[in-house]
């Protein structure tokens, strides 16, 4: 399902979890429980690191 073409429309969250599940061999409903175990900050809220 990769392509280089910059005119193919991006995958929907659906899709893509369910291209994730068939490369990882889990299903979408594992795939949905992982997302919502993610707690990711607004980039306005997101800690400024310098290395």
């Amino acid at each position: 399902m990769a392509t280089d073409s910059e005119t193919d429309e991006p995958l929907s969250l659906d899709e893509l979890g369910e291209v994730l599940a068939e490369a990882t061999g889990t299903t979408l409903a594992e795939i949905k429980q992982g997302v919502e175990a993610i707690d990711i900050e607004p980039p306005d809220n997101a800690e400024v690191v310098s290395e």
